[in-house]
């Protein structure tokens, strides 16, 4: 391999390098990852406010069943005193009675209430166990994209290795000299800091060679470094 055969090949991997660091971060299967972890993240939100609205919703229910627990208590006690013979006058049995039926319209609306609840925990209940069943799948596709990011990285990655290898022989058969004015130009000109002269043009220049600087290079031995 000549220097220039040589300049060139490392500025091939060069650019194939560039081009594979673009192709591993722009990978399909990276971006289905992505899709993939968003949309269990969509799910986990949903399901976070479902469970805070079913908790609330319970405390409330529980609260209410607490109430009528009270009333039953109390409606106890008070069919105690009215049948117990501790009522000894017509007024305080119908205190009593206007209190016991009072408590029993009370619980009839509080045990209303309380089915309510209920009723409306059911649909809540069938949506959190779907979405537990969803999150199962999602979990099992983020699995498998995982699986398929990592293969496809793999694959990315040992084509950048064998590139490296390659350009390591490559830099092997160039002299120090060559290979600094090349890296301290690479920056600026990427893909064009080593062109070639053919014919009568410079094929890859970024800019129109003058023709007396045409006519000069022309003029050179071919496979002249200049």
């Amino acid at each position: 391999m000549t220097s220039v055969e040589a300049l060139f090949a490392v500025q091939d991997e060069d650019v194939l390098s560039g081009q594979l660091h673009h192709r591993f971060e722009q990978l399909p299967e990276r971006a289905r990852l992505v899709d993939a972890r968003a949309t269990q993240t969509a799910t986990a939100a949903e399901n976070g406010e479902l469970d805070l609205e079913r908790l609330d919703m319970l405390q409330r229910q529980h609260r209410i069943e607490g109430e009528v627990s009270a009333i039953e208590t109390r409606l106890a006690e008070l069919d105690g005193k009215l049948y117990g013979g501790a009522i000894t006058t017509a007024r305080e049995a119908s205190t009593l009675q206007e209190e016991i039926e009072h408590l029993r319209r009370r619980q009839d609306a509080l045990e209303g209430d309380v089915l309510e609840f209920m009723e409306a925990l059911e649909p809540l209940d069938e949506r959190l166990a779907e979405l537990a069943g969803l999150e199962l799948r999602q979990e099992a596709s983020i699995a498998e994209a995982l699986r398929d990011l990592s293969t496809a990285e793999a694959a990315v990655t040992d084509e950048l290795d064998q590139s490296a290898a390659r350009r390591e022989a490559a830099v092997d058969q160039l002299n120090f000299e060559v290979l600094d004015r090349y890296e301290k130009n690479r920056a600026a000109f990427g893909s064009s800091t080593a062109v070639r002269f053919v014919g009568t043009d410079c094929k890859g220049c970024p800019l129109s060679m003058p023709a007396v600087e045409a006519d000069r290079v022309r003029a050179l031995p071919s496979g002249t470094l200049v």
